[in-house]
């Protein structure tokens, strides 16, 4: 019942939450987010997109929630287009395995939402074009019933040099490799 009673209090907070970009620095995206009378300053630091040549990518950093009120990150959306998934690290038959967490995330409340290489990200697929270092790249994070736009730079990355292989993303198992990223398709 509990569980059920602060799922319906998250979704009608989330619902009244309002984000609008505000600024942006070298250590991450800023926006205002405002539940009833409070507001809360959400930010994206150290945001980075792996640069890559192939058709998929991620992107990490730490969405920082400083608010009273846990919020619910639902599905992320980019400026490249293909599509774009919140993604997870789970334990499978054959070692470390990557899929969309279709539930999201929930960032509590004055805490903080890591996306690493290797962990909890967010996964950009069925890119048309490569994506270059120093390209900026803008996301919308979606939460229940509101979003927030924030822009992150492409960086090369080796870290255990990730390997992106297979066409439809649908049904695939993804594979890890230590370190790093292997969609195996």
């Amino acid at each position: 019942m509990r569980t059920h009673t602060r799922a319906a209090f998250a979704a009608a907070s989330a619902l009244a939450l309002a984000l609008t970009a505000a600024c942006a620095t070298d250590d991450g995206d800023t926006a205002t987010a405002s539940t009833g009378t409070e507001t809360t300053t959400v930010t994206f630091n150290d945001g980075w997109a792996k640069a890559t040549d192939t058709d998929m990518s991620g992107v990490f950093g730490t969405i920082h929630n400083p608010g009273d009120t846990e919020l619910h990150l639902t599905g992320v959306d980019s400026d490249l287009g293909g599509s774009t998934e919140l993604h997870e690290t789970v334990p499978g038959a054959s070692g470390m395995l990557m899929q969309e967490r279709e539930e999201g995330f929930i960032i509590p409340a004055g805490g903080d939402l890591v996306l690493e290489p290797g962990g909890n990200h967010i996964m950009l697929m069925e890119l048309d074009k490569p994506i270059t270092t120093g390209q900026q790249i803008t996301l919308t994070l979606e939460f229940d019933g509101a979003e927030q736009d924030i822009t992150v730079s492409a960086r090369d990355f080796k870290g255990g040099e990730e390997e992106y292989v297979g066409g439809g993303h649908g049904g695939m198992d993804h594979g890890e490799t230590t370190g790093g990223m292997n969609h195996d398709g």
